[in-house]
């Protein structure tokens, strides 16, 4: 996704690009050997994937059309199952990092009319909309709510123990106004508000557990950021020094973050090298000018999706 940048007290708007119609999206994997495979359907909207980290099936979010629900794809079998029920609004789903469970959003405890995935595949998400977080066992069993209330809670992902999730919400105040937050991941304890001076999005836990990655207004411009994982002050990238950067996404080998940027002019995939000073690598898959929301496996599987717009 492409999305507006707004400074100071604004907030994130618009979507792909200005009043662009989303056509459809798929999920894409990308095997050390050179393969690319499209696992989705291939007749809607399918997007953000999330490789299983021993990369033998991935996860994802979407629908033809109605309410999006999460996908997990194995590679092997090619076989795609839903994992949460028809008529709930279930996305932004990741794996824990052992693999065992999934964290998801989900409009399913608001008491509305579940958004469409044209409607949730925009950003920001339906100005009345109201999202919370659940996790679920990685075959899709045994659902519990995390967070509660009428917010936007997003973009969530688990810290390296499996202790804590990260994730973005409003409710700090104001449509659109997201900031970066920290909760239980069994929900014992209210969330804790991690920064107050910058809009945030797409946090990803760092390999050590000591630093939560997002991207950031950062003067008119979207970058990749560092925060304590307690908290406290954010850092951008020095590294990350050109056009928009978003997705970032910690790589198994702890050296470097991947990362969808448009820094050379088209929206690709770069690792960006975690020690702020050494230049960004293009890592594009064959036969694809544009790719976004990069995930790698340990065993170097790469997943991502490519969308349609108009």
């Amino acid at each position: 996704m492409v999305f507006g940048c707004g400074q100071g007290g604004k907030s994130f708007s618009g979507s792909i690009k200005p009043q662009a119609k989303v056509l459809g999206a798929d999920v894409y994997a990308w095997f050390p050997d050179g393969r690319v495979k499209k696992v989705s359907a291939g007749d809607g909207i399918y997007v953000h994937p999330c490789v299983h980290p021993e990369g033998g099936e991935v996860i994802f979010y979407g629908a033809k059309s109605g309410p999006p629900r999460v996908w997990k794809a194995d590679f092997a079998s090619g076989e795609v199952v839903a994992l949460t029920a028809a008529g709930l609004a279930s996305d932004n789903a990741v794996y824990s990092w052992d693999g065992k469970r999934i964290v998801f959003c989900s409009d399913r405890a608001s008491g509305r009319k579940p958004a469409s995935i044209e409607e949730v595949a925009k950003f920001p998400p339906p100005e009345n909309g109201i999202i919370n977080i659940f996790i679920m066992d990685s075959n899709g069993e045994n659902v519990r709510q995390v967070t509660f209330g009428s917010y936007q809670d997003q973009r969530p992902c688990f810290s390296p123990d499996g202790e804590s999730i990260a994730f973005v919400s409003n409710r700090s105040g104001g449509k659109g106004q997201f900031r970066l937050w920290r909760v239980k991941a069994d929900g014992s304890e209210k969330p804790k508000l991690l920064n107050r001076d910058v809009l945030a999005y797409r946090p990803w836990w760092s390999k050590d557990g000591k630093w939560i990655y997002f991207f950031a207004d950062v003067k008119g411009r979207q970058q990749i950021c560092k925060i304590p994982a307690e908290g406290g002050e954010f850092v951008p990238f020095a590294n990350d020094d050109k056009g928009w950067s978003r997705g970032p996404f910690a790589d198994p080998g702890g050296e470097v973050l991947l990362m969808h940027s448009n820094r050379d002019g088209v929206w690709k995939i770069w690792e960006l090298p975690l020690d702020g000073v050494s230049e960004p690598r293009l890592l594009q898959p064959p036969g694809f000018p544009k790719a976004t929301h990069p995930t790698r496996a340990k065993n170097g599987v790469i997943t991502f999706d490519v969308w349609k717009v108009q």
